[in-house]
């Protein structure tokens, strides 16, 4: 009987302990770090995406101070904005879709964002948190290969 109960704990550890390493990978006290910034000091950022190319391809944004990055698709395709390292080292306050007909998602972390041809936009409010230069790729068939690729970094 102590044998299986200690096979079944060392079994359920094993289970537990990848989605504790995956929980610790992103910024777990986004709200507070949400809660104390001065959105009444916001940047906005705008990223434009084309065939096939990012606009501006680098971005440079500084640490702690809180913004609103509108990602709008003027392209003829879907694009995605990927950059998963870098929406893990950000607090999040929402990704919203633009008024009357849109909303907001409220998450800890996001992987990717994808924009609607012709016109697709989405505004990110966040604050980024840890410093370091981040890939950001469309993922979308040979995008990447074509242009549709840049950094973000963090200062």
């Amino acid at each position: 009987m102590r044998q299986s109960i200690l096979t079944m704990a060392l079994a359920a550890s094993a289970l537990i302990a990848p989605t504790l390493a995956v929980a610790e990978d992103y910024i777990t006290n986004g709200a507070d770090i949400v809660k104390a910034a001065k959105w009444d000091t916001m940047e906005t950022v705008t990223i434009e995406l084309l065939e096939h190319e990012f606009v501006p391809q680098n971005l440079k944004l500084k640490a702690n101070k809180p913004y609103r990055i509108v990602i709008k698709n003027n392209g003829e395709a879907d694009h995605y904005y990927t950059a998963p390292a870098f929406f893990k080292s950000v607090a999040w306050r929402k990704v919203m879709t633009p008024r009357p007909h849109g909303g907001e998602i409220k998450a800890p972390y996001f992987d990717a964002i994808e924009a609607f041809k012709k016109g697709g936009t989405i505004e990110l409010y966040l604050v980024p948190v840890k410093t370091g230069t981040y890939e950001v790729i469309c993922t979308i068939d040979d995008h990447k290969q074509k242009g549709m690729s840049g950094t973000i970094t963090v200062e």
